[in-house]
Protein backbone atom coordinates (compact mmCIF):
# COMPACT_ATOMS: atom_id res chain seq x y z
CA UNK A 1 0.00 0.00 0.00
CA UNK A 2 1.26 3.75 -1.08
CA UNK A 3 1.50 5.74 2.23
CA UNK A 4 2.58 9.33 2.79
CA UNK A 5 3.22 10.85 6.64
CA UNK A 6 1.43 14.12 6.82
CA UNK A 7 2.45 16.66 9.53
CA UNK A 8 -0.17 18.51 11.03
CA UNK A 9 -1.22 20.76 14.70
CA UNK A 10 -4.75 21.26 12.66
CA UNK A 11 -3.69 24.63 11.30
CA UNK A 12 -0.91 23.65 9.23
CA UNK A 13 -0.11 20.94 7.31
CA UNK A 14 3.26 19.33 6.10
CA UNK A 15 2.45 17.06 3.00
CA UNK A 16 4.88 14.20 2.60
CA UNK A 17 5.08 14.23 -1.34
CA UNK A 18 7.30 11.33 -1.63
CA UNK A 19 5.61 8.75 0.96
CA UNK A 20 6.33 4.79 1.08
CA UNK A 21 5.29 1.37 0.09
CA UNK A 22 4.12 -0.64 3.17
CA UNK A 23 3.16 -4.10 2.85
CA UNK A 24 0.57 -3.64 5.63
CA UNK A 25 -0.69 -1.03 7.46
CA UNK A 26 1.35 -2.08 10.61
CA UNK A 27 4.21 -1.78 8.78
CA UNK A 28 3.47 1.83 7.74
CA UNK A 29 2.97 2.46 11.73
CA UNK A 30 6.55 1.24 12.40
CA UNK A 31 7.69 3.36 10.21
CA UNK A 32 5.71 6.59 11.02
CA UNK A 33 6.91 5.82 14.66
CA UNK A 34 10.89 5.57 12.93
CA UNK A 35 10.36 8.89 10.73
CA UNK A 36 9.05 11.05 14.00
CA UNK A 37 12.10 9.62 16.45
CA UNK A 38 14.42 10.94 13.47
CA UNK A 39 12.81 14.15 13.22
CA UNK A 40 13.56 14.38 17.28
CA UNK A 41 16.57 13.13 16.85
CA UNK A 42 17.26 16.23 14.69
CA UNK A 43 16.88 18.93 17.35
CA UNK A 44 16.23 17.22 20.87
CA UNK A 45 16.52 20.44 22.52
CA UNK A 46 13.54 21.60 20.90
CA UNK A 47 10.94 18.55 20.59
CA UNK A 48 8.62 20.50 22.87
CA UNK A 49 8.14 22.27 19.77
CA UNK A 50 5.76 19.28 18.25
CA UNK A 51 3.70 19.65 21.09
CA UNK A 52 0.33 19.37 19.80
CA UNK A 53 1.55 18.25 16.47
CA UNK A 54 -0.07 14.35 14.88
CA UNK A 55 1.49 12.30 12.70
CA UNK A 56 -1.13 11.36 9.81
CA UNK A 57 -0.56 8.23 7.91
CA UNK A 58 -2.62 8.90 4.72
CA UNK A 59 -3.28 6.10 1.95
CA UNK A 60 -3.45 6.32 -1.95
CA UNK A 61 -7.11 7.45 -2.04
CA UNK A 62 -6.19 10.56 0.06
CA UNK A 63 -7.47 8.69 3.54
CA UNK A 64 -6.21 8.74 7.20
CA UNK A 65 -5.65 5.59 8.10
CA UNK A 66 -3.69 6.34 11.26
CA UNK A 67 -2.96 8.82 13.59
CA UNK A 68 -0.54 9.15 15.93
CA UNK A 69 0.09 12.59 18.16
CA UNK A 70 3.78 13.40 18.34
CA UNK A 71 3.43 14.23 22.32
CA UNK A 72 2.24 10.74 22.87
CA UNK A 73 5.62 9.13 21.97
CA UNK A 74 8.49 9.69 24.69
CA UNK A 75 11.67 11.00 23.46
CA UNK A 76 15.14 9.04 23.90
Amino acid sequence: MQCYFNLTNGDVMICDEEGIVASSLQVAIISAMEAIEELRAQDRLNSDEWQGWRLEIIDASGQAVQTIPLNALSAH
